[in-house]
């Protein structure tokens, strides 16, 4: 074949395999885009999960109507954002996004994450029966139904939190599966390419590079709270695992759970806006973040709860001189807009092994004893200390 013909034929493969690259580019760009959306509504199922349940106990202590206006609100929101996202996973639709814009969900491809969509659809469907007919009206939810409602939650709240786990590992794994088959053809491509001119191996490290940062930014987008970029509830669950058998394997001695939730954060939000309740969820988690040590875990774990795994933290003497300096930190003013917000905290503390050996009784003691905190009147802490 002439020298001429052998070029025109490798500009032409040149061109073919430069647009393939593009679309490839692009489908990847796309298909994280819509992934990344999945993942983070079926995360923020379980945050929904626990604020259903939260609305629910919270009616159920209520000292006030304004208190039972407040718990009745939450959940109004909470079960209908709750209901329609996982309708959408399970059929496919329209859901709120994080941002509050409709976005579009496909039905979750079958295996596991049907099966845990399923699972939840299945946990879900009682309470579902007994708040579907007030959730999406403005008829008065009778006393009656909260706490038939109050009580099926609590019933099916673990489990219904381990299938939105499952469902969010599954959701995971499908797309990094699907993210390496598309770089897997990109890098066949980008060979072929490299045959034909040296000059692609330029473009193909440009978007190799770029391909590495989006799984960094996919990888940190699964294990960090994307609002105080503290960690988020699944890594700090696999942090208190890895944890609790580091001290099984090594004999150890005991360390803390520290759950933190702020007193009258709502209030905030209403008067002056979701902005200025995000500046203050951030500060916050600045300023608990700096009094962890290096080895502590910090996350967030939804909405406006925190949660600190504490190494060093062995008894309850140390564990009150603590919190005493973490409430202090939490309660000086924030500055928003010229005004002075100044912001609350209950706190309560468990100690492992003192409670329970298993991560999920360890939580729910450190949970009590934050309620606990709550019922004394707010913006104090309760060790929990029982063996």
């Amino acid at each position: 074949m002439p020298t001429q013909k052998k070029l025109l034929v490798g500009i032409i493969v040149f061109i073919a395999l430069d647009l393939s690259i593009l679309l490839i580019n692009y489908w990847i760009a796309h298909q994280v885009a819509n992934d990344a959306i999945a993942i983070n509504l079926a995360g923020r199922q379980r945050m929904l999960t626990q604020r259903i349940t939260k609305s629910l106990v919270e009616f159920e202590l209520r000292k006030s109507d304004a208190e039972a206006e407040s718990s009745i609100q939450e959940l109004r929101t909470s079960a209908r954002m709750f209901d329609q996202t996982l309708t959408a996973f399970k059929q496919g639709g329209h859901a709120i996004g994080g941002d509050g814009q409709l976005v579009t969900l496909h039905r979750v491809k079958p295996g596991s994450a049907t099966e845990m969509v399923a699972q939840a659809d299945r946990l879900w469907m009682p309470t579902r029966t007994l708040l579907l007919p007030y959730i999406t009206s403005s008829v008065a939810i009778p006393a009656a139904v909260m706490n038939e409602a109050r009580i099926s939650m609590q019933q099916s709240n673990v489990a219904l939190l381990d299938a939105m786990n499952t469902l969010t590992s599954d959701l995971q794994k499908d797309s990094m599966g699907r993210a390496d088959t598309l770089r897997l053809v990109q890098t066949l491509v980008f060979f072929l390419a490299l045959i034909n001119f040296l000059v692609i191996v330029h473009k193909f490290h440009l978007l190799a590079e770029q391909a590495h940062n989006a799984k960094e930014y996919f990888s940190e987008l699964a294990v960090r709270d994307h609002l105080t970029g503290l960690f988020n509830r699944r890594e700090f669950e696999h942090n208190l695992k890895r944890e609790i058998s580091a001290n099984t394997r090594l004999a150890r001695d005991k360390f803390a759970i520290v759950m933190v939730d702020l007193d009258s954060f709502k209030p905030i939000n209403d008067r002056l806006g979701h902005n200025a309740g995000d500046v203050v969820l951030k500060t916050v988690a600045e300023r608990i973040a700096s009094h962890a040590r290096i080895t502590d875990t910090v996350a967030r774990l939804g909405g406006d709860e925190f949660v600190l795994i504490c190494t060093s933290l062995r008894d309850e003497e140390k564990a009150a001189k603590f919190c005493e300096r973490l409430l202090a930190s939490i309660n000086e003013p924030i500055v928003l807009d010229g005004q002075q917000i100044q912001v609350g905290a209950s706190i309560g503390v468990a100690f492992y092994p003192n409670q329970s050996q298993s991560e999920i009784h360890l939580m729910q003691a450190a949970d009590q004893a934050m309620y606990d905190a709550k019922k004394n009147g707010k913006n104090c802490f309760v060790c929990n200390m029982a063996h």
